[in-house]
């Protein structure tokens, strides 16, 4: 999810080819085969967690137990989490000074989060900005989900270090705010430094497209309030993400207090962002466990536990990746047909 599933980008498994101008239809989507070892390891991670951690048994009957009638609250919670991430994309865009209709950048989003089943850490996030070619230059709007992508480990960032300081866990908020300090320096670097960014093997040969890029920080860091703005409605989305996780807990009747899980579920949000499994399946989950264990909360119920977390990646991720395969037709015919020229990318000034 975005602001609940958020996660940060990671290697794409799509290549897009964008065309010269005038514009055509900027090339193929083709399936990487190199994301199958990472969807095995998901896979068997899973089955792992279930067998060892919690128990089939256990499992399966956290799930025979669980309060469906909840799922209404669930649902609401998860399009209030959508809501506002599509409106700090659009806050983002308008400071670049591009007004996108709030259905089309929905349509983006819904567009690429069935690749985020087939992405590690939602690498796919990256296309919206070419599901948008028509009114941004797709660089300008991936440098926009590069930004909200960061403002958004900002946020999961700010809640671990008070949650877990909370919860006397001092070597976890160190590390959060470890994290923070070296995203924004790199931030302020790249910025100031664009010439570094353009050195990179992929756009050594596009120092254009390098600074395209960068633009929505350029643009974010000039105007403060809207910076500010942006990251209120981030930590407004997580919020709302881990009220949702919340809410499975008692449906699963993890005995989870909101407390714990307002402090410590953000902080596993930021393990799962590592890389390793798709969409950060299985690797938040141990990281929820083990700083629950880590904080006194006991006893915990991984049956339920899992089943809850588990249950929050298929509403967050699954259930949003089938509502958005339409969209994500839709997305693949357009790529195939020409497109009006977007307007020119804003002046980037020092």
């Amino acid at each position: 999810m975005t602001a609940g599933p958020g996660d940060a980008p990671g290697a794409a498994a799509v290549e897009v080819k964008p065309a010269a101008p005038p514009v055509q239809g900027p090339g193929r989507v083709r399936f990487d085969w190199r994301i199958v070892p990472v969807v095995l390891v998901t896979v068997g991670f899973m089955v792992v967690l279930v067998r060892q951690l919690a128990g089939t048994e256990s499992f399966y009957a956290a799930l025979r137990e669980t309060q469906w009638g909840l799922v209404g609250v669930v649902l609401a919670l998860l399009g209030a989490t959508m809501l506002l991430a599509t409106v700090r994309w659009l806050l983002i865009l308008d400071t670049l000074g591009y007004r996108v209709p709030a259905l089309r950048a929905l349509h983006a989003m819904l567009a690429t989060w069935p690749l985020a089943l087939v992405t590690p850490a939602r690498a796919s996030d990256l296309l919206r900005g070419v599901a948008l070619r028509d009114l941004v230059p797709p660089f300008v709007g991936a440098g926009s989900v590069l930004a909200e992508k960061a403002i958004d480990v900002q946020s999961l960032c700010l809640m671990t270090i008070v949650g877990t300081l909370l919860y006397d866990l001092p070597l976890a908020a160190a590390l959060a705010a470890g994290l923070l300090i070296a995203e924004w320096c790199v931030i302020l670097v790249l910025v100031r430094k664009r010439e570094l960014i353009g050195r990179l093997p992929l756009l050594r040969r596009k120092p254009e497209k390098a600074e395209q890029l960068l633009l929505a920080f350029a643009a974010l860091l000039r105007r403060p309030w809207r910076l500010v703005l942006a990251a209120v409605s981030s930590l407004m989305s997580w919020t709302a993400s881990t009220a949702m996780v919340y809410t499975m807990l008692v449906m699963t009747h993890a005995e989870v207090g909101i407390a714990p899980t307002l402090a410590l579920w953000p902080a596993g949000v930021l393990a799962g962002m590592v890389p390793i499994t798709l969409a950060g399946m299985g690797t938040r989950d141990v990281a929820f466990i083990y700083l629950l264990r880590l904080s006194g909360w006991t006893p915990i119920r991984e049956g339920a536990l899992l089943a809850s977390t588990i249950g929050y990646s298929m509403f967050g991720t699954v259930l949003l990746a089938v509502i958005g395969i339409p969209f994500t037709v839709q997305f693949v015919v357009r790529l195939r047909q020409s497109a009006p020229e977007p307007p020119p990318p804003p002046e980037l000034k020092s």
